[in-house]
């Protein structure tokens, strides 16, 4: 475990305790797992976009919680600054995300994606971009599948009644627009989120009932994470492009 700055012992120790419970209620955990806690977020975000920087990694998120394997094994980064005051089920929720990820995506091979096959035609968006958030997207959706098969539907709720309140946020008139809600929207294909066009930016409401149908057909696709992808990348563009 590392703690980057000065953290609070008590919330150091809940981190800890509530790792120790998800790995133990999964029944899965890897031979190695980097815990890191960061007193401030531009401090994490500084960190990572150095190593980022370092390992020739392009594109990086920003998220409370979140996994990586860039080192060859899983690591789990908790954001000190925005993660003391959330609510216990919430905070709950993102960690348990990211231990799945630990377990399903816990080596390189999960960060290694083909983009040779990547067209985007006259869309202008940097197509490591659309990778990325492509990858995520997939990424997760395994990682929802797998909570879904554990019996762990209310972890899973917890995690999207945590995410939507940035749906409004999300405007659906590009296809990065279109990855972000598609990721926000992403446990919807196997929980009740009981979504309408209110919760919705205005440029998102004749595209998401589209982009769930998507998500459907990504999460039944038997093939490595290049091909779920790809399909992805392509069906996404099909909806950013007709009219």
């Amino acid at each position: 475990m590392n703690v980057v700055g000065s953290v609070n012992n008590v919330f150091v120790d809940r981190v800890i305790s509530m790792l120790i419970e998800a790995y133990r209620v999964l029944g899965e955990i890897p031979e190695l797992v980097e815990l890191y806690i960061y007193e401030f977020s531009d401090v994490k975000r500084n960190v990572l976009l150095s190593e980022a920087l370092e390992l020739g990694i392009s594109v990086l998120g920003d998220y409370p919680v979140s996994h990586d394997a860039w080192m060859s094994w899983p690591r789990i980064h908790v954001d000190y600054e925005k993660c003391r005051d959330l609510l216990e089920n919430y905070f709950k929720a993102l960690l348990y995300h990211e231990v799945v990820h630990s377990i399903l995506h816990g080596s390189l091979i999960s960060y290694i994606v083909n983009t040779s096959n990547v067209n985007l035609g006259a869309i202008r968006i940097d197509p490591l971009e659309v990778v990325y958030l492509a990858s995520v997207i997939v990424k997760d959706i395994e990682v929802h599948k797998y909570l879904a098969e554990k019996g762990l539907l209310s972890i899973l709720r917890d995690y999207y009644e945590y995410t939507k309140s940035n749906l409004r946020e999300i405007q659906c008139d590009d296809l990065r627009g279109l990855l972000e809600l598609a990721k926000l929207i992403s446990p919807c294909i196997l929980i009740n989120c009981e979504l309408s066009t209110r919760d919705l930016h205005n440029t998102c409401q004749e595209k998401y009932l589209k982009l769930l149908k998507t998500l459907c057909e990504v999460k039944t696709i038997q093939g490595d994470l290049n091909s779920k992808i790809q399909k992805l990348i392509e069906k996404t563009i099909t909806i950013y492009t007709t009219p």
